[in-house]
């Protein structure tokens, strides 16, 4: 890290970047993205990579990594990987091209789409209307939704990727539980439980503060207990309480991107009070 002046022209700004790092851009064209305060800046390559071994694991890999193109042995199977992912292929000679397709752009709001699904999953479950295709459809889509916010801070880091990937993580480590919930033995009261809890993490979500999200915070060894005194067996207990669990989990973040986000406000204004003060 080093640090450059920021220079004022007409209007415009300015900052040279680093020689070495620009040394090595193969074109005069770059992207530039950003977010809050932050702005990067990286070449328009596209990422490509060849394999000599077939393996859905790595169809899978390619995608999370933010490659835009994989090259791997048509036989195998690469099959079940595409699935998992968002992409298209085609087969040259011995060889499956794989193109992987972006269909999302923002990782908040790909966040705000693993809750919404978590959240609706146990409203049905508590209202009865939920199946077990349901349950399968939101636990894959969930999967592929983590794997995602994985390639778009992979393609453009940024300092909130840190936030988005522990989110992601535990919605879909929450999804995960409550379809192994589901196939044990469960009553309404315990969806209602998890449900509520649910709803109130969502409402954190779209309006942070920290004094809503510590009490947030406070309530969770109640409703914990709640869910165990609910479950009718030690393995539902078990699920119950990790979909609680990853709530919590997930809330911690939420208030450390609160705190982040405050911070950065704060800078601002130090910086436009120094500015008066020259």
């Amino acid at each position: 890290m080093e640090r450059r002046r920021l220079i004022r022209i007409r209007g415009s700004y300015l900052v040279y970047l680093p020689k070495k790092v620009a040394a090595l851009y193969e074109t005069h064209d770059v992207i530039v993205y950003w977010e809050g305060r932050f702005v990067g800046v990286t070449p328009p390559a596209r990422r490509r990579y060849a394999c000599n071994i077939s393996a859905p694991q790595i169809v899978v890999a390619g995608y999370a990594a933010g490659l835009d193109e994989l090259y791997i042995p048509k036989n195998g199977g690469a099959a079940k990987g595409l699935e998992k992912v968002y992409a298209e292929w085609t087969e040259e000679g011995g060889l499956l091209k794989i193109r992987y397709i972006d269909k999302y752009a923002d990782k908040s709001e790909v966040v705000e789409r693993m809750l919404k699904i978590a959240l609706y999953l146990l409203e049905g479950l508590e209202k009865g209307t939920a199946t077990k295709k349901t349950v399968e459809a939101a636990d894959d889509e969930t999967d592929l939704l983590r794997l995602t916010v994985n390639r778009l801070c992979a393609r453009q880091p940024t300092p909130k990727c840190a936030f988005y990937i522990q989110l992601a993580r535990y919605y879909e480590r929450a999804v995960d539980h409550i379809r192994e919930l589901y196939a044990e033995s469960h009553t309404p009261e315990l969806w209602r439980l998890l449900y509520n809890t649910a709803r109130e993490l969502a409402e954190i979500h779209n309006r942070r503060n920290v004094e809503d999200i510590v009490k947030f915070l406070s309530t969770i060894p109640s409703r914990r207990f709640a869910v165990m005194q609910t479950a009718r067996s030690e393995l539902a207990m078990l699920h119950a309480v990790r979909v609680v669990d990853y709530f919590e989990n997930a809330a911690e973040v939420y208030l450390d991107l609160t705190l982040y986000d405050n911070a950065e406000i704060t800078a601002e204004e130090a910086a436009r009070h120094s500015a008066e003060m020259r």
